[in-house]
């Protein structure tokens, strides 16, 4: 016969007897139960041990698993530790783990990724009796080798042509399309601060419709796992972004010309459908006028930027436009009332540079004009993660809350208590 764990047995009666309690608890409102003593059931006593054996299959290898639980569990333990003088009302916290694909850091590292949630499901008062909810608004998570809400700071229309190896789904992509606006309020490298999203006081008391989240985004003590992009290395990028926009363009010029040439094959039997694809030819290709002039102007104009200043110029970090904006506007192309096509134009500073040469024009960088400055992944940073992928190389940690006294006692809690030094310590 299979033993089970005392430590098993104490929470599945402890289990028992808080179903037993909501089950029995009469109540008028879910106010009458937010005094009642709460429970955390850890990942070790998850209630559904079928889904926990593949929480971490993600990850591969028995050892991958191992070794992420084992920092998982870690984390877990000091969020418990954070509520030593905690008394827990209300609420029952319900923790899980679980394991993503890996995370490709600079085209070259990948980290394999894991996470722990820990839910807050609060009672309820449901046709007077009480119950726990099945769903939460207040939650801990913990992200291993990967962090959220970093964006890269430019997009692009057909990606495709964006790798390393153009129309290569090989995941790796050219530099511009790695680059990072980092806003300095994230505290990401080695800070000690939180980022908290929304305001707090920017939200009604007792509101529930809105989500406020806290953000720790936890680096190797003394080592910067982001990087300013320099002027040269931004000028440089934009010069092969120039070559592979002129790689798409031109594909997309061979196929309007060989579409509308399907429709104008025979032109006796099917004069109208002639007439159509003549038309078709001439508006479709009137969205991308002068093209290749527009290119080459874009590449002299950056070359010479990077040929006439001084080395120490270039070693500055690109400062650049803070938000990106798509210009849209109309192009005249013959002389009917309707010979007009809209031209969309992304990553340019303004619509007068978007009309001259289009995407990611160079005007300039915006040092003194209130821009953001671009951050890239530092690959020294991850140095040895393709020996152990598993390897903790950064660590986020999030709690998200509403507006509610559960929700700010629980944050508040953490921001002051947990041990965030022993988080930063793991990942030495």
């Amino acid at each position: 016969m299979k033993r089970i764990h005392t430590s098993t047995i104490a929470t599945l009666i402890a289990t028992v007897a808080l179903t037993q309690q909501v089950n029995a608890q009469d109540c008028q409102s879910s106010k009458d139960l937010e005094a009642l003593p709460g429970k955390h059931i850890d990942a070790a006593h998850c209630e559904w041990p079928q889904e926990k054996a593949h929480w971490l299959d993600a990850l591969g290898t028995a050892a991958n698993k191992a070794a992420a639980n084992a920092i998982l569990t870690k984390i877990e333990t000091l969020e418990k530790q954070s509520r030593s003088n905690y008394i827990l009302k209300g609420c029952v916290l319900k923790t899980a783990f679980s394991g993503n694909t890996a995370t490709t850091i600079v085209g070259k590292y990948a980290l394999a990724s894991y996470d722990l949630n820990m839910g807050c499901y609060e009672y309820i008062c449901v046709k007077n009796k009480m119950m726990v909810n099945s769903e939460y608004a207040n939650v801990f998570r913990a992200y291993v080798n990967r962090y959220t809400g970093i964006e890269t700071a430019f997009s692009f229309p057909d990606e495709a042509y964006y790798y390393e190896t153009p129309k290569k789904y090989n995941g790796q992509f050219i530099a511009l399309h790695n680059f990072i606006k980092m806003d300095a309020t994230k505290n990401i490298n080695n800070s000690k601060g939180f980022y908290q999203d929304i305001p707090e006081h920017t939200v009604k008391e007792g509101s529930r419709n809105v989500y406020m989240t806290r953000h720790w985004y936890c680096t190797k003590p003394g080592a910067l796992v982001f990087m300013p992009v320099s002027r040269k290395e931004y000028l440089e990028a934009l010069l092969v972004y120039y070559e592979r926009e002129r790689l798409l363009i031109a594909d997309k010029i061979k196929e309007i010309e060989s579409e509308s040439a399907g429709m104008m094959k025979d032109p006796k039997k099917y004069p109208q459908l002639y007439e159509n694809g003549k038309r078709n030819l001439i508006v479709k290709k009137a969205k991308y006028p002068d093209w290749q002039e527009k290119i080459e102007a874009k590449k002299t104009t950056v070359e010479k930027v990077l040929k006439e200043n001084t080395a120490a110029w270039l070693t500055q970090s690109a400062v650049v436009k803070p938000k990106a904006e798509t210009f849209s506007w109309k192009r005249t192309y013959g002389s009917a009332p309707n010979d007009e096509v809209w031209v969309e134009t992304y990553n340019a500073d303004t619509k007068e540079a978007a009309q001259r040469t289009g995407s990611f024009t160079f005007d300039g960088f915006w040092d003194n004009k209130g821009g953001s400055t671009l951050y890239q992944y530092n690959p020294d940073y991850f140095k040895g993660s393709e020996r152990n992928p598993v390897k903790p190389y950064m660590i986020e940690l999030t709690y998200r809350y509403v507006k509610t006294p559960l929700g700010k006692s629980l944050v508040e809690n953490f921001t002051e208590n947990f041990d965030f030094d022993a988080v930063r310590n793991m990942l030495e």
